[in-house]
């Protein structure tokens, strides 16, 4: 059942489910009239049995030697307290149980005689001589006839009923429908010509416009995120060529220069180091692609971003000794606060060794940075700050793009892959941070990341 209900249409499914609640309603309907028909019915019976029956009751009561016959359509009987019935038009059948009928007692009685059902009514008098008996009684044939036209009428009624429904279900279905039927059309002609076009969105704000809106968006973001990765692979294309055009122009050298050891072992070395170059930018495209899927959700306390902060101001230490650049790091967040933030150590690690290499790389000999983390409200606020010359004010609307880098003011810097920026930011969005860089007032340049505190949904 279960699978021949799947096979079936949304169409269809509402139509039979509502034929088939609309038949349940209408046999409960039927049942509950069918009885209140035949209450009205015998209710009508038992007061024509009283009415007929008063009359006799005042006669017996007045003069009972002059008792009338019944007469038209009514069947009676009077009964004296000897059990003689003066007056008797009662069917055959129930003139033979005319003494258990009178024994019944005064009231009305469903009675079978004759293979028929009779309704019949009996009165009590009392008088000096004792006590007389009025019968009256009806044939339920009529009443049973009248009752079973009634059911036929229902029966074709609800018929009527139930295919009316069922074509105003269908119908109504499939006007309520049409709006995704238009809405698939369009999605498969979307996915034949690729257009960039939307869904259409109906007029009424209800459900199924709801569901374009939202089917708009997903939209979007498959657009965005294929965008995304086709120009990816497109920019690695572009930056991995020219390191595989030197490697194997390196490889050629180093063939070539077999027989002098000195120049084969230079041209091996710079082979080398253009094959780590290629490594780097591999991970780091990696790590790029892990990010920008959201796919990093730990958690970190503030005191383990803090002993990572310590940790990077002894690493930074290392980056470039031969220039004597003064580092200093400030903190004066408490590491004792039970507060968590939706970034790992390491992540917060990478961020600050990305925006210190950076620095490092552009501040010139002698030259100072300053790292600062403060706490803001609850929020993290880390500040990088060199004596560099700054960047051009076009940069700082690319700066964390893939493969961007600044190559006036803050060097050439052939040796980066332009992905550490990118990143940086990537991080600082799966943390639902901020990141900003702005050319100081007094020269350098100063990257400011805010990270706030990891709310629970």
């Amino acid at each position: 059942m279960r699978r021949l209900t799947r096979r079936l249409s949304i169409r269809w499914r509402i139509t039979i489910g509502s034929v088939l609640i609309g038949a349940l309603l209408l046999a409960v309907a039927a049942i509950v009239f069918h009885a209140q028909i035949g209450q009205v019915l015998l209710s009508a019976d038992k007061k024509l049995l009283y009415d007929a029956t008063t009359s006799y009751l005042t006669e017996i009561q007045g003069h009972p030697d002059q008792i009338d016959p019944p007469g038209g359509e009514q069947h009676l009987a009077v009964v004296r307290p000897d059990g003689s019935a003066p007056v008797n038009n009662l069917p055959d059948s129930l003139t033979a149980q005319l003494d258990e009928l009178v024994g019944m007692g005064s009231g009305s009685h469903l009675v079978t005689a004759g293979g028929h059902e009779y309704l019949a009514v009996v009165r009590t008098v009392a008088t000096n001589d004792g006590d007389w008996h009025v019968v009256a009684s009806h044939d339920q044939r009529f009443a049973k006839t009248v009752l079973a036209n009634l059911t036929n009428i229902l029966f074709l009624a609800a018929g009527i009923l139930l295919v009316t429904l069922g074509l105003t279900s269908w119908l109504l279905t499939t006007a309520a429908l049409r709006p995704v039927s238009r809405m698939r059309a369009k999605a498969e002609s979307l996915v034949e010509t690729g257009s960039a076009e939307e869904l259409p969105v109906g007029e009424a704000d209800d459900e199924l416009a709801d569901l374009a809106t939202t089917l708009n968006s997903l939209l979007l973001n498959v657009r965005t995120s294929a965008a995304r990765e086709k120009q990816m692979v497109a920019d690695a294309s572009h930056e991995l060529r020219t390191p595989i055009a030197v490697l194997r122009g390196q490889l050629e050298l180093a063939q070539s220069s077999i027989g002098d050891p000195a120049a084969h072992r230079r041209d091996l070395t710079a082979a080398r180091d253009t094959s780590e170059r290629l490594s780097r930018l591999a991970t780091n495209l990696l790590q790029l692609s892990t990010l920008e899927a959201n796919e990093d959700t730990t958690l970190a306390t503030a005191r383990a971003l803090i002993e990572e902060f310590r940790s990077a101001s002894d690493r930074a230490r290392l980056l470039a000794p031969d220039k004597h650049i003064d580092i200093d790091f400030d903190s004066d967040v408490d590491d004792s606060l039970d507060i968590d933030y939706r970034i790992s150590d390491v992540r917060f690690g990478q961020v600050l060794d990305n925006l210190l290499s950076n620095a490092v790389r552009a501040t010139p000999s002698a030259g100072r940075i300053h790292v600062e983390l403060t706490m803001i409200d609850t929020a993290l606020q880390l500040t990088v700050q060199d004596s560099g010359p700054g960047v051009p004010a076009e940069f700082a609307a690319t700066a964390f793009d893939r493969f961007t880098r600044a190559r006036t003011r803050r060097g050439t810097d052939e040796t980066g892959s332009g992905l550490g920026l990118a990143i940086v930011a990537a991080i600082v969005a799966n943390a639902s941070g901020t990141i900003r860089l702005d050319n100081a007032p007094g020269g350098g340049l100063e990257a400011l990341v805010t990270i706030p505190e990891h709310s629970n949904p």
